[in-house]
């Protein structure tokens, strides 16, 4: 049985401790956790029935004095990569909410650390991966059946954001303690899965408009064009301001389309011949590719459910049951994506992936 520590104690955690509690993560258990709020650490004890849990305020206390095999941390954005530098340096195995860090300067001292720790399971939540929906769509990419990709575009603007969501924690719409805003926190699982599907490009570029029509100093509205080796380009666009929004990828490849609305909702089209073949061939101006096209509702897995199979696969990783879904390695991408997409909006100019880290540290700290 794997000996789980948590750390904060905020809504997020709270279901994390409910799918323990009501026996959905197999092979675990929870026996401590964490908080400067001690009060409420006790109130969710009582709640969930954890009796024999050890409550710290201090995440150096749990490692020590704790019994645990592994922690999952859930603490705000900023504190994370700190976290996660303690956990392995205690020889535990660690699970942390979305995102690795906030900048890639601390993320890859922990990928170096982790290379220390060959033993020890390392993962980042990334829910959308273990949706059926979205591992058939890179499955048939990885496939071929679809050809070679052309074009991507994610249109995820229906993360709405009230003033109050904002003004009801400090730490929410800022650089300092988030690390960014919409790409950053509410449109980031929706990126990973972007880069799981198609990959990470050679550049992007992006604009941004920090606190547009909300009290933040973040952005609450980007769009990214990224471009491929080979020609291929991509567009993410994520706001918190539109209603009803939109959630919607479209997928071009030289042997088909993939569509994607509101995560369940599947179109694929499969050309009779690839585009360029075709084209080579044909005569006239207004031709159009015979294709077939399939089309399906596929059930929406709710965002708890997806967050349960992400613990459940992390602790399946640590007995040696299964693969896990988000290593270290893979999570990493979303914030090297990220940190180049917010250097091209202050700088306005194309970055490159192999961006140095300090000059966007640099960066950064003239937004704090």
């Amino acid at each position: 049985m794997i000996r789980v520590g948590l750390v904060g104690i905020g809504s997020v955690a709270e279901n994390y401790i409910s799918y323990f509690a009501e026996g959905k993560i197999e092979g675990a258990q929870i026996t401590a956790l964490t908080s400067r709020n001690q009060a409420k650490i006790s109130k969710i004890a009582e709640k969930y029935h954890l009796t024999g849990i050890k409550q710290f305020e201090r995440l150096e206390d749990m490692l020590e004095f704790g019994n645990v095999d592994a922690v999952i941390i859930t603490t705000p954005n900023d504190l994370h990569a700190r976290m996660i530098e303690k956990t392995l340096m205690a020889n535990k195995h660690v699970l942390t909410d979305k995102p690795l860090g906030i900048k890639m300067s601390e993320v890859e001292s922990l990928l170096s650390l982790s290379s220390l720790h060959p033993n020890l399971v390392s993962g980042v939540i990334f829910n959308r991966r273990s949706t059926e929906i979205y591992r058939r769509i890179r499955d048939l990419l990885r496939s071929g059946e679809i050809g070679d990709l052309r074009r991507a575009v994610w249109q995820t603007t229906n993360l709405y954001r009230t003033y109050d969501y904002y003004e009801s924690n400090l730490w929410r719409g800022s650089f300092k303690t988030e690390g960014g805003g919409v790409l950053i926190n509410q449109a980031i699982h929706q990126l990973d899965t972007h880069l799981w599907l198609i990959g990470m490009p050679e550049k992007v570029l992006s604009l941004a408009s920090e606190g547009f029509h909300r009290p933040v100093f973040t952005e609450n509205d980007i769009s990214i064009t990224m471009a491929y080796k080979g020609g291929a380009t991509a567009q993410f666009m994520a706001s918190t301001h539109e209603f009803p929004g939109t959630n919607r990828l479209e997928l071009s490849c030289d042997k088909g389309q993939v569509i994607v609305e509101d995560d369940s909702r599947l179109t694929i089209r499969l050309l009779e011949e690839k585009e360029e073949d075709f084209a080579r061939r044909q005569k006239g101006m207004s031709v159009k590719i015979p294709f077939v096209e399939y089309k399906e509702v596929v059930d929406e897995v709710p965002n708890e459910e997806q967050q349960r199979r992400l613990i459940s696969n992390f602790i399946a990783a640590i007995l040696g049951k299964e693969e896990l879904i988000c290593p270290f390695s893979e999570g990493q991408n979303s914030i090297r994506l990220i940190n180049a997409a917010y250097l091209s909006a202050w700088t306005q100019r194309a970055v490159p992936m192999d961006f140095d880290p300090l000059e966007y540290d640099r960066a950064l700290a003239l937004k704090n």
